[in-house]
């Protein structure tokens, strides 16, 4: 099974994971891993090492708010210099963190990233684009 790391600055990551919840239960071998005020980047790539080994999977898929950011920057460090099998994406949101949950069993890690990169992308609507088909209207959501 591939690992998820979900990292990024203040509470975002355990936000992201607090909404999966609510969708998706408690998933097995996902973590957290919040970037806050105070801490260096020398302990956010700690943070992150410990919870990759946490994870017990030969494939992790680190997911980080913004592309560029700290998290992202430390996340991407670590696939370089580990070796392991560590794909690094930004711009997280709910839509492809489920689906990245949802997923992960039915494919490998650089399928995974692309399928949810799309899922990503295509969460992200305006209702005045969706028509006026009554169909369309979400009554009970998710």
């Amino acid at each position: 099974m591939i690992g998820i790391i979900v990292a990024g600055h203040g509470n975002f990551p355990t936000g992201i994971m607090s909404a999966v919840s609510l969708i998706a239960g408690n998933p097995e071998h996902i973590k957290a891993v919040d970037f806050v005020k105070g801490m260096s980047s020398q302990e956010l790539k700690q943070k992150l090492e410990e919870q990759m080994e946490a994870l017990g999977t030969s494939e992790i898929l680190v997911m980080t708010d913004l592309l560029g950011g700290t998290p992202f920057n430390v996340a991407s460090g670590i696939k370089t210099e580990s070796g392991k099998s560590i794909k690094v994406l930004a711009g997280t949101n709910l839509a492809m963190a489920v689906e990245a949950i949802f997923s992960r069993e039915l494919m490998g890690l650089e399928e995974l990233a692309e399928i949810i990169r799309q899922s990503a992308k295509d969460g992200v609507e305006d209702f005045d684009s969706l028509g006026n088909d009554d169909e369309m209207i979400f009554e009970d959501g998710v």
